[in-house]
């Protein structure tokens, strides 16, 4: 179903989502230069975000990928740090974020909320913070394998380690994250080393089309008639859609 805008075109932020994962799904299966193309995009649904969002930052990161994909690597690594200034002034967004109140199972869990609202609301951001240290660990990753590919090994140890350094497993919806830039690691030596199945990434996560706006709905991230994203949900699509790469998968593609 196509989400309309209030002026009857198809809403950018839809477009957005639709564009990104098609783009991831061309990635891992191997079509790269379509993966690029679509990410490019995507990106260009981003202008008339508001400053800060999230998405933004999200989508410079995979905006990176694909130049990181036309071997123009000074650009791709000026897109990572371009990026990782957006999870930043992301902390900005959050704070002013719009913070819809949930339904509850009982009365005295709503009175309780509003009685200690503020506590709630500060409980809230301080959570939606810990979300964006997981994309800026997902852009670190990023930024270091370009550094792994171009032989810049010492430079990509530290980064690897600073994007472990950054709580990447603070929300299940993105546990992949420290298992893919741990692998990436392990991947530095020399040596080849068999991980447990345990830090083996994984991107089932692609395999179905248009998995965000299901999820999405189920847990209130899009509300209302026509459908809305709430500022949660913009969070939550920027981290979710922030696509990772893996360095073994990129090698075995000669890219």
């Amino acid at each position: 179903m196509e989400r309309l805008s209030k002026s009857g075109g198809i809403d950018p932020e839809f477009k957005w989502v639709q564009k990104t994962e098609e783009a991831a799904q061309d990635f891992e299966s191997g079509h790269f230069t379509a993966s690029a193309d679509k990410w490019e995009t995507a990106h260009g649904f981003t202008h008339g975000f508001d400053a800060g969002d999230p998405r933004r930052a999200s989508s410079l990161n995979n905006l990176a990928i694909a130049f990181r994909i036309r071997q123009n690597f000074k650009e791709a690594e000026d897109l990572y740090q371009s990026a990782l200034e957006g999870w930043q002034f992301g902390l900005h967004w959050v704070k002013k974020m719009h913070l819809k109140q949930r339904a509850r199972s009982s009365l005295f869990h709503l009175r309780m909320e509003q009685k200690h609202r503020k506590k709630y609301d500060d409980m809230a951001r301080r959570k939606y913070e810990e979300v964006l240290h997981v994309g800026c660990a997902g852009t670190l990753n990023n930024l270091a394998e370009l550094y792994h590919s171009t032989d810049r090994i010492h430079d990509a140890r530290r980064i690897y380690g600073e994007a472990l350094g950054e709580g990447s497993n603070s929300i299940p919806e993105r546990g992949d994250v420290a298992n893919i830039i741990q692998h990436n690691l392990s991947s530095l030596s020399e040596k080849t080393v068999k991980l447990p199945d345990s830090i083996v990434p994984s991107y089932d996560h692609l395999k179905e089309s248009m998995l965000f706006i299901p999820k999405a709905e189920r847990n209130g991230w899009i509300v209302d008639k026509p459908p809305e994203f709430t500022d949660e949900g913009r969070l939550m699509a920027a981290i979710i859609l922030m696509h990772l790469i893996d360095h073994t998968y990129l090698s075995s593609s000669n890219l």
